[in-house]
């Protein structure tokens, strides 16, 4: 069972990009803000471009990105996040791909 609910409306993407704290890495750009005072779980929306490949390609990515997300996020408290694919990240290793997330979102 994962421990993070979806972001499912685009104001709450547009939100996040605007009010976030972003953090730029080689294969993502992560926004991240403190969750709402009536989020019981994290909140987390992934959007990766049509422009970075294929669907396979991009489902890849976004089920890399959410199982390093189950790891990370356990035992932490809730945390509105928002991983944006940069180009390298089609062709970045699952390692490569979880270094960066663990960098960005530093000691939380």
């Amino acid at each position: 069972m994962r421990r993070f609910a979806s972001l499912r409306r685009r104001a709450d993407f547009a939100r996040l990009r605007q009010r976030g704290r972003r953090t730029t890495t080689e294969t993502l750009t992560i926004y991240r803000s403190d969750a709402g005072s009536d989020d019981a779980a994290s909140l987390v929306g992934i959007a990766v471009s049509a422009s970075i490949g294929k669907a396979v390609v991009r489902n890849t990515i976004r089920r890399r990105v959410l199982a390093i997300l189950d790891d990370m996020l356990r035992g932490h408290r809730p945390v509105r996040l928002l991983f944006v694919a940069r180009p390298a990240a089609a062709a970045a290793p699952f390692a490569r791909l979880s270094d960066d997330v663990r960098a960005a979102l530093g000691a939380r």
